[in-house]
């Protein structure tokens, strides 16, 4: 005879024998499960809160949202074990998110993983919610560095890839995952397989189950877009191009991205592969397209194009369209290269002396520039100058030696007859960089 309300095991479930009323209780029903008026309350309740929430949501009234329900254990504690407590935390993490409080979101999150471990939709609202806040930081939106960047990181990868496994079928999770690499860790090669399993799962995908996950094509042609930015930048530009031109055939119509970027990129290819006819009408035509936002990249490349073209008049006018208080470093460059090839030099020093003035992340690079030009009009005193700043700012930025500033002060030291200075400089650069390209040429001429 079984004692009252004792505990046995059958195949690893607990069992609950009470003798006085002859219920049997376990893992699959138990008395309070007949007698639901508590439940089934709780269960009203929270899907009325799920219902005003959806419609704060759809409306983006973040505040409100979070004001009326936000901590739920103070404002709408009847909800809690109704089942459905999970989903508000969820949406009120989404609101939470929406304004910029990362780190409240991510608890809400953690704490339905934590009651839910197997649940898709939380690994991928937590991993977006992550995801999102790096973004947020690196528009200076939010402030999140060092070790706290690098923790965020790795949670995002962390539920990324807990919500892949438990949908390996999916687009969303691999296409932001694969940016995360790119755009926030600036890991291009980590990105690709990302991007291009995003692609191949939609293309794997039937009709039918496009149909139902219609709102994952959205980003399976962010995917081919980003994966032709990608593999470009690790040269290969014919995939790019095949990438790009099917990119252009899924959005026709659609423009998930917009027709100014997209033609951009195929400018940007085409210049690569010095197609410069076609890159130049690629170009012209993204300009086109493009009503709002900045242009000035666009109008770079296709000053270059023309550069490239030997027509630098045509690309001067091009970068004469901006005003000169948004040329950035990059436009400046291009500018001065024009001015160069028209052989107006002092207009082009005047150019990469501005810009000197007003970049502090790429100087020593314009500075290199600047060391070039005057090496050509016969300034050596200027080119050791020039290439001297240009190793102080980049040991100032990043502690390390600038073997092209250190290069530049080499020749122009030995072209200023101070060879003794010429050999101590290249001496320094062949201890530091002894793979520099033209060392083994400038060390004949100093030995």
């Amino acid at each position: 005879m079984n004692v009252p309300n004792k505990a046995s095991e059958t195949d690893d479930s607990v069992v609950v024998h009470d003798e006085k009323t002859g219920i049997v209780e376990d893992e699959f029903l138990q008395v309070n499960d007949l007698v639901t008026v508590r439940k089934d309350a709780a269960k009203k309740a929270a899907k009325g809160v799920l219902a005003e929430l959806e419609v704060m949501i759809r409306e983006k009234r973040w505040e409100d949202a979070i004001t009326l329900f936000h901590p739920i254990e103070e404002k709408v504690p009847e909800t809690i074990g109704s089942g459905w407590d999970g989903s508000i935390r969820r949406k009120i993490a989404f609101a939470l998110g929406q304004i910029n409080r990362f780190d409240d979101a991510i608890r809400e999150l953690d704490a339905c993983i934590q009651a839910d471990p197997e649940n898709f939709f939380l690994h991928n609202s937590l991993a977006y919610t992550a995801y999102n806040s790096l973004y947020a930081a690196k528009n200076k939106e939010i402030f999140l560095s060092g070790k706290n960047r690098h923790e965020r990181i790795d949670l995002a990868h962390r539920h990324f890839a807990a919500a892949q496994a438990l949908r390996p079928d999916g687009v969303t999770n691999f296409y932001r995952q694969g940016m995360l690499y790119r755009q926030i860790e600036r890991k291009t090669s980590q990105a690709l397989p990302l991007f291009f399993k995003a692609i191949s799962n939609w293309e794997s995908l039937s009709p039918e189950d496009r149909e139902a996950r219609h709102q994952e094509r959205k980003n399976y042609i962010k995917a081919l877009y980003q994966g032709a930015s990608a593999v470009l930048e690790n040269g290969r530009p014919q995939k790019a191009l095949d990438l790009l031109k099917q990119c252009l055939a899924e959005d026709n119509g659609t423009d998930h991205i917009s027709m100014t970027f997209k033609y951009f990129a195929l400018g940007k290819v085409h210049f690569s592969m010095c197609r410069f006819g076609e890159a130049r009408d690629a170009l012209l035509f993204s300009l086109k397209c493009s009503s709002s936002g900045p242009v000035d990249f666009i109008r770079e490349l296709l000053a270059r194009t023309y550069l490239a073209l030997d027509n630098p008049a045509k690309g001067l006018q091009e970068i004469e369209k901006l005003p000169e208080r948004i040329r950035r470093p990059y436009v400046r460059w291009t500018e001065s290269d024009l001015r160069i090839s028209l052989e107006d030099f002092a207009g082009a020093r005047a150019v990469l002396l501005n810009a000197v003035e007003r970049d502090n992340r790429s100087r020593h690079k314009t500075l290199v520039r600047l060391a070039r030009l005057e090496y050509l009009l016969g300034g050596y005193d200027k080119v050791i100058e020039h290439g001297k700043s240009a190793c102080d700012f980049f040991i100032e930025k990043w502690g390390q030696v600038y073997a092209e500033g250190l290069y530049w002060q080499i020749l122009g030291a030995y072209r200023s007859g101070a060879p003794d200075n010429a050999r101590t400089l290249m001496s320094q650069l062949e201890t530091e960089h002894p793979d520099y390209p033209g060392l083994d040429k400038l060390k004949s001429r100093l030995t």
